[in-house]
């Protein structure tokens, strides 16, 4: 008797059991599916989608001066999804809807629409651009170069300022171009390529003059022939060779 009560009992807990199992089943895979459905959401919002005549444009974040029908500033562009160091042109025409803020590199999509020949005005592009959408738009700190620097320390050495003129830099980023001393003859030169972590100058040119010592003079211009990278730190500026040696340090002036 106590057997049959109990077959019962025991088919009803394994009921239970089973329910129990299945119920939880289905919520592992209703909440497997919502996360796929979510991560695939988030792809398609961050996927660029380009439609006939549109591009990738990056805009950097400063004009460069360029002569087209006359003297002007052009906006320095590069095409594609990936951003290249030395991969800047200049456009000569505008954006149209693009409202450029300097300081900052742009990502956004542009539409490039032929102009027939006839309604080309002349010393006039014959592609008109529209902005489509902007992708993204970065502070660029790289900006924080431009400026004056005086020199503290070269090769990790505090300089001697008993004898000469302390050695100073000059970086404008809007003309590509460095200015300065070395303590004793004045220089010039460009910047080859700048990008986040690295600088690179181009020919230096300098006077001749000679003065009573040389020594920290001619360490400068050997270093600066091998600055590779730079880093900013406060009110300083470290520049490195190829290897990461510190050559110079220098303090910003105003």
């Amino acid at each position: 008797m106590l057997a049959l009560l109990n077959k019962p009992m025991k088919e009803s807990m394994m009921e239970k059991r089973f329910i129990f199992i299945l119920c939880l089943s289905l919520s592992v895979f209703a909440c497997s599916k919502t996360d796929h459905d979510n991560d695939a959401e988030t792809t398609k919002i961050e996927a660029v989608s380009l439609q006939n005549n549109e591009q990738v444009y990056w805009v950097n974040s400063l004009k460069s001066e360029c002569t087209g029908v006359g003297s002007m500033e052009c906006l320095q562009i590069q095409k594609g999804d990936e951003l290249k160091p030395n991969g800047w042109t200049l456009l000569y025409s505008p954006i149209e809807g693009f409202e450029y803020e300097q300081g900052y590199v742009y990502k956004i999509i542009v539409n490039e629409q032929a102009i027939a020949a006839e309604h080309v005005p002349a010393d006039a592009s014959s592609i008109k651009y529209r902005l489509v959408k902007v992708i993204q738009k970065n502070r660029d700190d790289s900006l924080r170069l431009n400026d004056i620097w005086a020199l503290e320390s070269i090769n990790g050495e505090t300089i001697d300022l008993d004898n000469g003129e302390r050695p100073r830099l000059e970086i404008n980023l809007h003309k590509k171009q460095i200015f300065g001393t070395d303590g004793c003859n004045n220089f010039s030169g460009g910047i080859k390529s700048l990008d986040q972590k690295s600088m690179i100058f181009g020919a230096i040119a300098s006077t001749r003059k000679a003065c009573m010592n040389m020594e920290t003079s001619n360490k400068f211009n050997r270093n600066m022939a091998n600055v590779q990278s730079y880093s900013l730190e406060g009110l300083k500026l470290h520049l490195n060779d190829i290897q990461g040696n510190e050559l110079f340090v220098f303090r910003k002036v105003d």
